[in-house]
């Protein structure tokens, strides 16, 4: 696996990248097409969430390229999700699917599930929407740890709720291509 950030070639991680259009545009074209990636079967872009200049240099620099839109369950985010949805369908980029993050958190006290930012909000806009939903990601403390430390969430919590739904999301994915 290889990956390639904007944040890895500033001089310090807490300078402010400042950048208006052409300049995202510049940078998402060389990371698309001079980066030595080898022999892909996949390459993913992660970019913000919406319509701007992210999604739109790359929907006009892969002409086959396919999104997973990323929601939580909640309101504020599917209004946002519906906009991302719109753009896709305006600029003909087709959306693979819909995954709902932060879907819940097990107590690990009572082993209840405690809805957080509700639920099921990122299943009914797939399928008010005719978009494939994939699954969901349950909220769990211990992805930001990994993530703070750069350990593996998957590699160290194996049989987590986590885990699981990332395995289920990937077996769902498979099954559509």
């Amino acid at each position: 696996m290889s990956a390639v950030s904007i944040e890895s070639l500033m001089h310090s991680r807490d300078d402010a990248i400042i950048w208006r259009g052409p300049m995202k545009y510049s940078a998402i074209k060389q990371f698309i097409g001079e980066v030595e990636w080898g022999n892909l079967d996949f390459l993913i872009i992660d970019s913000p969430p919406g319509t701007g200049d992210e999604p739109l240099t790359v929907a006009q620099t892969i002409s086959d390229a396919k999104t997973i839109i990323v929601t939580t369950p909640q309101e504020v985010s599917l209004a946002d999700v519906r906009k991302s949805i719109n753009f896709c369908k305006t600029v003909k980029m087709e959306i693979f699917g819909l995954v709902e993050n932060m879907s819940g958190f097990n107590c690990p006290h009572c082993e209840k599930t405690i809805e957080l930012f509700g639920s099921g909000g990122g299943e009914r806009t797939a399928n008010v929407t005719g978009i494939k939903f994939l699954g969901r990601i349950p909220f769990d403390p211990m992805v930001v740890s990994c993530g703070d430390s750069g350990t593996s969430f998957q590699e160290k919590f194996k049989n987590s709720p986590v885990t699981n739904a990332f395995v289920d999301i990937a077996d769902n994915m498979a099954k559509l291509i």
